[in-house]
């Protein structure tokens, strides 16, 4: 809404006659409603009217300085301060910045046979100002005169300019006709996708694959609330219809297979969860003994697994490590010893069970 601000000033004398410009004025702005144009009326009543550390006039000068359109009744007297208040609308018009001067001062006086000769020599004092003046006999004259002026002044486009844009119409028919749609479709997307129970997809991921030992089978768990449930695994497995509450939630999850490293994990419900695996270390050791036929332990013992060799201790025992690439479900190992039969057997490798080797001579 464009905003006009219009100063009205008048001796007490002309009290009424303000009192009906501003119903005036009222009633042109229900016409010019709909052109987003707003007239602000203020006279000396809309100022407070308590002492104050400065005179209320400076007030209302300052506001007179600051509006877009004065304008000033005159009748038989010359008010107090209605000079004063005229100056300072004509000095601020005078030293106006910009393309356009303000405030636009208007003067009218009431035609009377008993005029003063403060208001003879105040109408002298416009003249010398080349300040046009106009008179008026009735109220609905001065209202013909003061509309038309308004209207010119909007015609001009300069002081009175409709707002281009109705910004608060635009903000409601945004809100209710684009913005509102949207919250409440968004709101019964996100209300059905909130409710709706939700899968989850595990697929494993061997880190350490050992050639011709990859990854057959093994066991999921999922835990949420007071419910498990276990699935078994070749590549990914899909647990299904998990309730709405623990989406975006952690939940436990845990996977064990022979061979490989068991997972206790908490993971976060979405589409897939990628499980990274890897072997533990029960196919990559060999430990045990070497004796001979009297139950003695041998020494220095040669005990062979592909190209690892490793030799007994003095209390005929050994232990080998196997490295990943080099891992198998079964390894063959060779004991020699000079004198000995060569002991040649193929077992499954053990951190627990012990190899227990006889030689013969």
């Amino acid at each position: 809404m464009k905003k006009v601000r219009i100063f009205l000033a008048s001796s007490a004398e002309l009290d009424q006659d303000k009192l009906q410009v501003e119903l005036f004025i009222s009633r042109k702005n229900k016409d010019w409603h709909d052109k987003r144009i707003f007239l602000e009326l203020t006279t000396w009543k809309d100022f407070i009217s308590s002492i104050t550390e400065e005179r209320t006039q400076n007030e209302y000068n300052r506001y007179i300085q600051s509006s877009d359109i004065s304008i000033f009744l005159f009748h038989t007297k010359l008010g107090r301060y209605t000079k004063e208040e005229f100056d300072n609308a004509h000095h601020a018009f005078l030293n106006s910045q910009g393309n356009v001067k303000k405030p636009r001062i208007y003067t009218y006086f009431k035609t009377d046979i008993g005029e003063s000769p403060e208001i003879t020599n105040f109408r002298k004092y416009i003249d010398n100002l080349d300040h046009f003046y106009d008179t008026y006999e009735n109220m609905d004259k001065l209202f013909v005169k003061i509309n038309r002026q308004l209207d010119k002044l909007e015609n001009e486009g300069i002081i009175i300019t409709p707002e281009a844009i109705d910004l608060p119409k635009i903000i409601k028919y945004a809100v209710y006709y684009f913005l509102l749609p949207i919250l409440v479709l968004s709101g019964v997307i996100l209300s059905f996708y909130y409710f709706q129970p939700t899968d989850l997809t595990v697929k494993i991921k061997e880190t350490q694959s050992i050639t011709g030992m990859e990854f057959k089978q093994g066991e999921v768990t999922l835990y949420y609330g007071d419910k498990t449930e276990t699935k078994e695994i070749k590549d990914e497995v899909i647990f299904k219809q998990i309730p709405s509450k623990y989406k975006n939630n952690k939940i436990k999850l845990s996977f064990h297979s022979n061979g490989y490293l068991s997972i206790d994990t908490l993971v976060k419900t979405g589409k897939l969860i990628e499980l990274p695996i890897k072997r533990d270390n029960s196919l990559g050791f060999i430990f045990g003994s070497v004796k001979d036929e009297n139950m003695q332990p041998l020494k220095d013992v040669s005990i062979s697994v592909k190209d690892i060799q490793v030799k007994t201790g003095d209390n005929g025992k050994f232990h080998i490590e196997i490295p990943l690439e080099k891992r198998a479900e079964e390894q063959r190992l060779t004991a020699f010893k000079q004198g000995y039969k060569t002991w040649d057997f193929t077992g499954v490798p053990s951190q627990t069970n012990e190899w227990k080797i006889i030689l013969k001579k």
